[in-house]
């Protein structure tokens, strides 16, 4: 027999099953991706009136609590990239080069 389930349910599933993909992902664009992709359900779920049980709330908090901990990696890992480019830029505005050799001095005159 086929169960047939909610919208609020598949929802639930999704956005569980979109969180824990996110959580897999080794790249941080990736991550950042999988947790977009669940936003609008998140925003139905708000929306609607579905009643999560304990354990599935228990769940979502513990998910939510290790996305939280990944997004702090992921921006203490761009600051540190932009941090990084920041001295970069800085070495090269404060590189000088000079020419080894001065101004070659004219020996042929233009002018006829």
């Amino acid at each position: 027999m086929v169960e047939v389930r909610t919208r609020d349910e598949k929802d639930i599933i999704f956005f569980e099953g979109m969180t824990l993909a996110a959580l897999e992902q080794e790249d941080g664009a990736a991550f950042v991706a999988c947790l977009l992709r669940r936003e609008k359900v998140c925003e139905r779920l708000a929306a609607s009136s579905a009643h999560l049980d304990a354990d599935v709330a228990e769940r979502f908090c513990g998910n939510e609590m290790r996305v939280i901990e990944r997004l702090e990696e992921e921006r203490s890992r761009l600051l540190r990239e932009i941090d990084r480019y920041s001295q970069n830029r800085r070495a090269l505005r404060s590189y000088d080069p000079k020419f080894p050799l001065p101004p070659v001095p004219v020996f042929f005159s233009v002018k006829k």
